[in-house]
């Protein structure tokens, strides 16, 4: 299973803090272009001292280069990952012998839709959400987004659902605190995001780590984190294409524009209500109601499994 295949490769805990120090570090050089980008047309949060604002996208340009530094986190998780710790991309992905592309678009079709309705319904009810389409800016915004947001997306997902995921069921030795842990650690990894200046830390932060919960226990309960990527590359694409505002990560040239923001707990409801529905459309698809215990203790396999598991030793 997905979470056994944690016992695969070297995994002292040294190691571990290795791949993740040398992956943070190259994620930062990757992320340079984009920085200098952000204060060349941003010079008053420059004078300001507003790293908030300058960690906000506001145009496509400016997503493009956002979206490469993790293009450049995830290359280098994969590669560390290999070298260090001997572990392949599906050792800590998957608990199938491949990636599977299907779970993918299906996670990525089912979110899709429900985000979907729910934009429909707030620029029907919310007045102060206008249109703002301009088809010189959407379409390079779509492009960039279709190629680059799988990069972002997946490198969090890979991170947090797969090689953290695992890290932490090695720590904890159970499912349940294995995705507490890494829900926490995804929501605080968000605490820079100018959400949290603009709506208030109490109130953008749940939403961070309820997604974190909803992710992590599809990963878990369908053993592999394909449906978890598809729904948030979904999550991350529509957002940026659907619905934008002021103080917002992803400022971009979206079809409609809210001109007054406001979080409160009725959106955590919703997207609540939106991943229970994510949930049982996933278990009706591909059953996997019971396939995993989420409060099972993760126990190592059987010598022959983990065999089974590995490479073919190299001559």
């Amino acid at each position: 299973m997905f979470l056994q295949k944690s016992f695969i490769g070297k995994n002292k805990w040294y190691l571990y803090l290795l791949v993740l120090v040398l992956v943070f570090v190259l994620a930062q050089v990757g992320g340079i272009p984009f920085a200098v980008y952000a204060m060349m047309t941003n010079l008053d949060a420059v004078q300001a001292g507003d790293t908030a604002a300058l960690s906000q996208v506001r145009d496509t340009a400016g997503l493009a280069l956002m979206l490469l530094s993790f293009a450049v986190g995830l290359l280098a998780l994969v590669v560390f990952a290999r070298i260090f710790q001997k572990k392949r991309f599906t050792d800590y992905t998957t608990g199938r012998k491949r990636w599977d592309v299907r779970r993918f678009g299906f996670g990525f079709l089912v979110w899709g839709v429900l985000v979907t309705l729910v934009t429909v319904q707030q620029v029907l009810t919310d007045a102060d959400v206008v249109l703002n389409f301009e088809p010189s800016k959407f379409f390079p915004l779509l492009l960039v987004g279709l190629v680059l947001f799988p990069f972002q997306t997946g490198f969090e997902e890979v991170l947090f659902r797969g090689y953290l995921m695992q890290g932490s069921a090695l720590l904890f030795r159970y499912r349940w605190a294995a995705l507490l842990a890494t829900s926490l650690l995804f929501g605080l990894m968000h605490s820079a995001n100018p959400e949290i200046d603009t709506f208030g830390f109490w109130t953008a932060m749940p939403q961070y780590v309820l997604m974190g919960l909803i992710m992590g226990f599809v990963a878990i309960k369908d053993d592999g984190i394909e449906l978890a990527a598809g729904m948030h590359f979904a999550n991350n694409l529509m957002s940026s294409l659907l619905v934008t505002s002021n103080g917002m990560v992803f400022d971009t040239a979206a079809v409609f524009r809210d001109l007054s923001p406001e979080v409160g707990w009725t959106d955590t409801l919703v997207m609540a209500v939106a991943g229970v529905v994510f949930v049982l459309i996933c278990r009706a698809w591909y059953g996997f109601r019971g396939k995993v215990n989420l409060w099972g203790r993760v126990v190592r396999p059987e010598k022959t499994v983990l065999d089974s598991f590995s490479l073919p030793k190299m001559p």
